[in-house]
């Protein structure tokens, strides 16, 4: 890694996730200084960004992609903050593969991101070690799963358009799944680190598109402690692909962290596992004003965390310049 992130003495940590920037290049005026401003009040030790970094429906070439790149990594690279990414569909929009995406992505100075392993599918799987304050040991990780775009085959002559019948969950949409390859990549590098520790690594999963098990919590308010914003209709992947299931049986999981929702802000917990949104990093995209920020995560060295939703609107005048 180019940055070796580390608990401070304190033994806490603490990131800031940024999900639908989804800008092309007329971005909104208030874009930027809101990202500059939830950074100064936050001063995090890692920022993630959450998939829909830009909208590749309108930004197409990579030449428009390097200009827009240049300037919106401009608030991390700045203050020299660490900083890493997942991709979202509307990255994958872009008439530039994602694997070439990756390279301008990491010729900044302090992206921090990964690429995925040779045969696992996406390109934005990878794992980030957090080291303890006081030593070398991996105190803390942050798991990255690409969800992908939509409208894949699934197996020859099936895509996930073919798979949206009528009566299904409400939730069940065209999206792509985290495949069989990711979760068994998540499985294997847990099972690793905890050979390599002596235990098991408590740990941070971010990814685009939110699981499927989201979406029970909402209708079930007071048992998972639901906290936050919800009135978007809720979007998942065409199948459940089990990633849920998977970090349960694991075990070291903590937290699920995603985007795709430009208008939820909540925060849930199941099965002792916080899943959380973190509304929209965008002024261009649609939304409320009100809802547009990020997810501030306040990590513990021992793994307890706090969490909280950081309203652009709350640290700066969000209304639109003439």
């Amino acid at each position: 890694m180019k940055h070796t992130l580390r608990f401070n003495r304190d033994g806490k940590f603490r990131i800031l996730m940024i999900s639908d920037i989804q800008e092309a290049l007329e971005i909104d005026p208030r874009t930027v200084p809101g990202i500059r401003a939830m950074i100064a009040k936050t001063t995090p030790d890692l920022i993630i960004w959450g998939g829909d970094n830009c909208d590749g429906r309108y930004l197409k070439t990579r030449e428009e992609l390097d200009r827009y790149l240049k300037i919106m990594t401009e608030p991390m690279e700045e203050k020299q903050i660490p900083w890493m990414h997942v991709y979202g569909n509307h990255d994958y929009d872009v008439d530039v593969p994602a694997s070439e995406q990756h390279d301008m992505y990491q010729s900044y100075p302090h992206c921090i991101s990964g690429r995925s392993p040779e045969g696992v599918p996406g390109v934005s799987n990878y794992m980030i070690p957090i080291l303890a304050h006081d030593s070398d040991r991996v105190a803390y990780c942050v798991y990255a799963f690409d969800t992908m775009h939509k409208n894949p085959e699934l197996r020859p002559g099936v895509t996930t358009d073919d798979l949206l019948i009528p009566n299904r969950p409400k939730c069940f949409r065209k999206w792509d799944i985290v495949r069989f390859e990711q979760l068994m990549w998540y499985w294997n590098t847990s099972k690793q680190l905890e050979e390599q520790e002596g235990h098991l690594v408590h740990a941070l999963a971010v990814m685009h598109v939110p699981p499927h098990e989201m979406y029970m919590c909402i209708d079930n308010p007071e048992i998972t402690k639901f906290k936050g914003i919800h009135d978007e209709s809720f979007q998942c992947g065409v199948l459940n692909p089990g990633l849920f299931a998977t970090v349960m049986e694991r075990g070291d999981v903590d937290i699920i962290a995603a985007g795709h929702l430009h208008r939820d802000t909540f925060e849930v917990e199941y099965g002792g596992i916080r899943m959380c949104l973190d509304g929209c990093g965008g002024f261009s995209p649609k939304s409320h004003d009100d809802r547009r920020g990020g997810r501030v995560f306040d990590i513990n060295e021992d793994g307890s965390f706090d969490t909280y939703f950081l309203a652009v609107k709350d640290l700066m005048d969000i209304t639109k310049p003439e």
